[in-house]
This record gives structure tokens, C-alpha cells and sequence, in this order.
């Protein structure tokens, strides 16, 4: 089975459970008993989201990555940066690192995020909630990740990327470097 006929099932599944509320509802519940008691017994720790200097980079306290499966930054924009963003690999078809799940990046992890895009050769972003939180709609909401100058180092090579328009033109300035 390919990765479209495996997305077109889950499709199917999905509209499914939209149409019965409570199947959906009680999948939802079941998710959350399974993160709480993870959180409780430590099954999978989230040490390095709960460090002191990282706690001011997680948009919520409860939604902290996995040790085991975190996104780490190897790229270094200025001296205070450091490897951690609030971001997990998920496992996919092809593999334990197909997919990257984060969250919407907050003005102080703005650049965090773009790192990120950068380093990994992300092509594709999807924002999978609504543009309203905590019952406020997002004022500008383009502008947050809208990014004017981006110096990057890598093994002691600088490169200082101009504001740019879109991601294709971004990667066709810049080669990712693959892994």
C-alpha cells in the first residue's frame, strides 16, 4: 500500500467519525487518559522541554516534545540560541523522521521555527488549528512569520539570508544540507 491509498484511507476514516460525533469524541478522551498517564508514569520524558531555559520557548506547559523523538537545531543564529524548539519527528511511511509536528511559533521562537524550516528542508507547512486562541482572533497573523534577515552559522560558515517572499525562493537561494 502507498502513502496516498494509506492518507485516502485515513480520509475515509476520518469523515467517518465526523459523522458519528461520539466515536470521534470518545478516540479524542482515550488520547488524553494515554498523554496524561505517559506524563504521569514518565513513560516518555520531556526533560529538555521542561529545562528553565527552554520552559519560555513552549506556547503551552501541558504540550512539551518527547526526549526520544525531539527536533534538535544544530544551526546557530546568535550566541543565545540553543538546539531546542518545541517541535517531535513522527514516524511516516518512510520512516521514524517523515513528518515534523510543532507548534505555531510564538514571537521569541519565531526564528527557532525558520531554523528549523532551514535545516531539515521543510517544503511543506501545514497549520492544523484554527487562528483563534484562547477565544482571541490572531491580529495580523502573516506578519508573525514574516521574517526579515536570517544569519545562520554552520560549522564556522556564516550565511545571512535577505527577507524573503516564499520558501521556493528561500531554497533556491540555499542548498539544505541532507541527513
Amino acid at each position: 500500500m502507498d502513502q496516498r491509498e494509506i492518507l485516502q484511507g485515513f480520509l475515509e476514516e476520518a469523515r467517518s467519525k465526523k459523522t458519528h460525533k461520539e466515536e470521534f469524541a470518545s478516540e479524542f478522551l482515550k488520547l488524553k487518559r494515554l498523554a496524561i498517564k505517559y506524563k504521569t508514569d514518565k513513560t516518555y520524558p520531556s526533560t529538555v522541554a521542561e529545562r528553565p531555559r527552554n520552559i519560555k520557548k513552549n506556547r503551552y506547559k501541558d504540550i512539551l516534545p518527547y526526549d526520544h523523538s525531539r527536533v534538535e537545531l544544530s544551526l546557530t543564529t546568535s550566541d543565545e540560541d540553543s538546539n531546542y524548539i518545541n517541535a517531535n519527528f513522527i514516524k511516516g511511511v518512510y520512516g521514524p523522521q517523515a513528518y515534523i509536528a510543532t507548534q505555531g511559533p510564538l514571537p521569541t521562537t519565531l526564528l527557532d521555527f525558520w531554523r528549523m524550516i532551514w535545516e531539515y528542508g521543510v517544503l511543506i507547512v501545514v497549520m492544523a488549528c484554527m487562528e483563534i486562541e484562547m477565544g482571541k482572533e490572531a491580529e495580523n497573523r502573516k506578519s508573525d512569520y514574516t521574517i526579515r534577515t536570517l544569519k545562520v552559522k554552520f560549522n564556522s560558515v556564516s550565511v545571512i539570508l535577505p527577507h524573503q517572499t516564499s520558501l521556493q525562493t528561500l531554497f533556491s537561494q540555499v542548498t539544505p544540507v541532507p541527513y
